[in-house]
């Protein structure tokens, strides 16, 4: 007779004629359902060009709970009437085909396994999963050609027969952790597009020569100059003698916005402020002087994440040389790493692929404020911090007095080659710019708002070459690439879970991440009914048989899962 499982995994019983949604109907945790319990609703047979899906597993993200509490405030839904049209949350999924429409007959077929790019585009408009799309916080989904064939595009991901579903379902979070070390930066000035020159003082002076291939479209020049800017291939469509903040601001406006920036001589404050500013999309902002810049400058840091702009520069003046500095994104081999804000779900992801790296650095300095979250993280990745030769400390940093000399002396006074920034917080990124090497990456991965300012000294792109980086989400390359290493034992995101429920756990799950309950990801398996939300130990103490599987005790495994399913599974 098959297992549960077997059953499970082949469809092989009858689907069920109504199913469990937690439909967002306002914004705050009171409209997640109704009376803190899912809804419930009919499990109807899937439109021609839709595809029924079963929701197998749903990693809880922080994303989510930011569109739970700002209802129709939230950017991607701003103005859904939610009280007459929900949406569901839940991007984080592994899924699979319960049926299939006819339009879909010859390409999808039952029991075929998938993961989701839940960052969708449609003719250029946002129609995020999870979001604009019902998502996988919920037992089934449909979904359509939104989702199964955009520009030929379909953004379902297929999974091996043998990937845990939990696992799976946390390949999404990953592939975002993934593309912070992918990013491609660039390193000329756009070819067609707007350049602004602004010179600081008279006799302010930089080496333009190579820097472009083929002319901007536009040119502006600020500022008394002697210089000759032929080697732009174009003459300045405006020219002024007035290197103000305001004349900046001005130009900007005209301009909407300028892909490069060459800002020459040692600038004000309010000139590098505006400046950045002035930036468009991926813009760059390139610092260009013949000797230390003595400013410090508030800096959009919000822009640089979620906008992608980019500050370079060069003590010597040379603004090609500026470009073709550090460009990379990626760890540095054998060097030393500082993860701030460590200790949260995302920061723990950082921390253990810096350690599952082939070549990790070879000292990784981690530091937060919950002693037992940095305990709980010691616990699980010092035995691969020991197999790797990696010096490996956690720190929490309440209360600590001489963290500034911990840290020098830790990098021997010549600073870190990376720092990532977890919390969304301006002032840990002024801080850490204290101890930025040479040819450093400081990274903002945590998502903080544009208009986030940190006091920053743009010297340390001039004379350092640092690359201030951050992204956001991920691509489907990027949710391909974790794919793989999941799937060929390179990454182990099953790590990664610190606590589980059943489907009508769901809005504790939300809770407790709201209020930093578990020290890792959260985990829904909504096929199931009746299991209260479990911290791992607590989970093996409930169900032994379950944590005899487990790694370590308390580590989640592929078999603890089939455990699990097998005992609490009704078909």
């Amino acid at each position: 007779m098959p297992s549960i499982i077997e059953r499970y995994r082949s469809l092989d019983y009858q689907l069920p004629k109504t199913y469990l949604s937690w439909d967002l109907f306002g914004a705050g945790l009171e409209n997640l359902g109704r009376d803190s319990k899912a809804v419930t609703l009919p499990l109807r047979d899937p439109n021609p060009d839709e595809l029924l899906l079963r929701v197998d597993a749903l990693g809880l993200c922080f994303s989510d709970t930011k569109l739970i509490l700002a209802g129709p405030k939230h950017p991607r839904i701003t103005g859904r009437d939610l009280v007459n049209n929900p949406t569901v949350a839940g991007h984080e999924a592994a899924l699979t085909v319960a049926k299939v429409g006819s339009n879909w007959k010859n390409k999808f077929s039952l029991g075929q396994r998938f993961i989701i790019q839940a960052d969708i585009k449609v003719d250029g408009v946002q129609k995020a999963f999870g979001y604009v799309q019902r998502g996988a916080m919920a037992q089934y989904t449909y979904v359509d050609q939104n989702v199964l064939s955009v520009d030929n595009v379909c953004y379902l991901l297929p999974l091996k027969d043998t990937t845990g579903y939990i696992e799976a379902a946390l390949v999404e979070p990953w592939a975002c952790v993934e593309g912070a070390y992918g990013i491609v930066e660039r390193t000329a000035p756009v070819s067609g597009g707007r350049a602004l020159v602004v010179f600081a003082s008279p006799d302010a002076k930089a080496d333009f020569s190579g820097v472009y291939t083929t002319p901007p479209k536009s040119l502006t020049v600020l500022g008394h100059h002697g210089q000759d800017l032929s080697t732009f291939g174009v003459k300045p469509n405006a020219s002024q003698p007035s290197a103000t903040a305001a004349a900046v601001k001005a130009a900007a406006e005209a301009n909407a916005g300028f892909n490069d920036i060459f800002l020459v001589g040692n600038a004000s404050a309010e000139l590098i402020e505006a400046c950045d500013l002035a930036l468009a999309e991926s813009g760059i902002l390139c610092f260009l002087s013949d000797g230390p810049l003595s400013s410090k400058a508030k800096l959009d840091i919000g822009r640089v994440h979620y906008l992608l702009t980019r500050f370079v520069g060069s003590n010597q003046a040379a603004a090609r040389d500026a470009y073709g500095r550090n460009t990379r994104s990626e760890l540095k081999a054998g060097g030393r790493a500082w993860m701030v804000g460590a200790a949260g779900p995302m920061g723990q992801m950082h921390v253990q692929r810096a350690l599952e790296l082939a070549n990790p650095p070879k000292k990784l300095f981690c530091t937060d404020l919950s002693e037992e979250r940095m305990q709980y993280m010691l616990n699980r990745l010092q035995p691969l911090a020991t197999r790797k030769g990696v010096e490996f400390v956690c720190l929490n940093v309440g209360g600590i007095s001489d963290l500034d000399q911990r840290l020098k002396d830790f990098t021997a006074g010549q600073g870190f080659d990376d720092i990532y920034i977890h919390a969304p917080v301006a002032p840990l990124a002024e801080h850490a710019a204290n101890f930025l090497g040479d040819n450093s990456v400081l990274n903002i991965f945590a998502g903080v708002g544009i208009g986030t300012l940190a006091n920053l000294p743009p010297d340390i792109f001039a004379s350092h070459h640092t690359r201030l980086i951050g992204s956001s989400g991920s691509s489907m390359e990027d949710l391909r690439v974790t794919l793989e290493k999941v799937e060929t034992g390179q990454l182990a995101t099953r790590m990664s879970l610190a606590a589980i429920g059943g489907i009508e756990a769901t809005w504790n799950g939300i809770k407790g991440l709201k209020e930093n309950r578990f020290p890792g990801k959260t985990g829904i398996l909504p096929q199931i009914h009746g299991l209260d939300l479990a911290g791992m130990d607590a989970l093996a103490k409930n169900y032994p048989e379950v944590g005899s599987k487990m790694e370590a005790g308390s580590i989640w495994t592929t078999a603890a899962e089939l455990e699990l399913l097998e005992r609490c599974l009704k078909l």
